[in-house]
């Protein structure tokens, strides 16, 4: 798998869809979409190193 543009920009727009649906549906605000996305990533990835400052 390449890295290329067009999957970095169609891997934005989802990811932007994604988070905007989850506002909408949920109210949910910035810190909880990102706080989110961060369990997702240890989820993904469990030796993941992620500043807990950023929850």
């Amino acid at each position: 798998m390449e890295w290329t543009d067009e999957f970095i920009a169609s891997g934005q727009h989802e990811l932007t869809a994604m988070v905007n649906d989850w506002k909408y549906d949920y109210g949910a605000d910035d810190r909880a979409c990102i706080a989110m996305l961060l369990w997702m990533v240890l989820k993904l990835n469990p030796e993941a190193e992620i500043d807990p400052a950023l929850f």
